[in-house]
């Protein structure tokens, strides 16, 4: 008896060790974010007609800058296509001589975009001035802040959001600029927050398995990946940020599953290089993320704004490629 219950222990012990099988969700890998992408189409065709009504609607016209612009910091559109939309409509604004806190909101942006750091940062600070309670405006200055490595400048607009966001609208915004402090077990609660708001969110898994990555709590992080990747519909975003977890896993098989998906796919549709880029880095393999990081420059991607405080770009940091594309960005001292 005693023999059969040590060997029962062995067994339980042995199952409990084994690791889970990590499945990539195939159907959502080759939609590669279909859902979203077409749900931010849908919402750009709401304001379209709203123009068509009447051409003088300004709030129309920022709501469908504002979705374009979604459709390309998510990935989903490359710049010629997304930011010209965007411009476009900024300009027909320009035309009825409004001017309020989201203009001056909506061109902050877009030349921040633009890398255009002194006239992003003065459009940033009038759409506050004229609305000290544009917490938008204010979310976008931070995310200026913190791109320009001002840390204690963008946490104190941070927690001005914060102390005035009674719906929890910017909790991923807040977790987003911890991330780049390091701060993961503080991302966690927040992430853990806002999942228990709305499960369904799938932004929030991603930021949370960015925490877990931090932390180096592999099995977590992938875990939450996949969900994240599953609630994306396989939006290219959170697809970069799995692979980078697997990579920096050991899972190299199932991180190149991924690599090796978008290498084909790219040939056919936009897929950011910044984001596939990552997924090699996690392999180790720098010599193909240093040729997506220069193809990501030439495409002036929004995802190289973060280069000063991103720290999944730190193992190539110092190679001569990476310091040249940051020279070329042209940060303020």
């Amino acid at each position: 008896m005693k023999k059969i219950s040590t060997l029962l222990l062995s067994l339980v012990i042995f199952i409990s060790c084994q690791k889970k099988e990590i499945i990539i969700d195939q159907e959502a890998m080759t939609s590669l974010g279909s859902k979203y992408k077409n749900e931010f189409l849908d919402l750009a065709k709401m304001y379209k007609s709203q123009i068509a009504e009447d051409s003088s609607n300004v709030d129309a016209y920022i709501g469908y800058a504002d979705a374009y612009i979604l459709l390309y910091v998510f990935g989903y559109l490359p710049r010629e296509i997304a930011i010209e939309e965007a411009r476009n409509a900024l300009n027909e604004i320009e035309k009825t001589g409004v001017v309020n806190s989201e203009v001056y909101k909506l061109s902050g942006v877009l030349s921040f975009i633009d890398w255009k750091w002194k006239e992003s940062k003065q459009a940033f600070l009038k759409a506050i001035k004229e609305d000290f309670e544009n917490l938008s405006a204010r979310h976008w200055y931070s995310l200026w802040l913190i791109a320009m490595n001002d840390i204690d400048g963008a946490m104190a607009q941070s927690d001005t959001i914060m102390s005035m966001d009674s719906d929890n609208n910017f909790l991923i915004g807040r977790a987003s600029l911890l991330y780049f402090q390091y701060r993961f077990e503080e991302m966690k609660t927040l992430m853990f927050k806002s999942i228990e708001l709305d499960p369904e969110v799938p932004w929030s898994y991603d930021w949370l398995g960015m925490a877990y990555n931090g932390l180096k709590e592999h099995d977590e992080a992938i875990n939450t990946y996949l969900k994240a990747f599953k609630l994306s519909d396989g939006t290219v975003e959170v697809g970069g940020g799995l692979g980078h977890a697997l990579g920096d896993a050991g899972e190299y098989e199932k991180a190149k599953q991924l690599a090796d998906y978008y290498t084909v796919a790219a040939e056919s549709n936009y897929l950011p290089p910044v984001q596939r880029s990552f997924i090699h880095i996690g392999m180790k393999d720098y010599e193909k993320a240093l040729e997506l990081l220069e193809d990501a420059y030439n495409q002036q991607s929004w995802f190289l704004i973060f280069m000063q405080v991103e720290h999944w770009y730190d193992p190539i940091r110092n190679d001569r490629r990476f310091v040249n594309i940051m020279e070329k960005m042209n940060f303020p001292e």
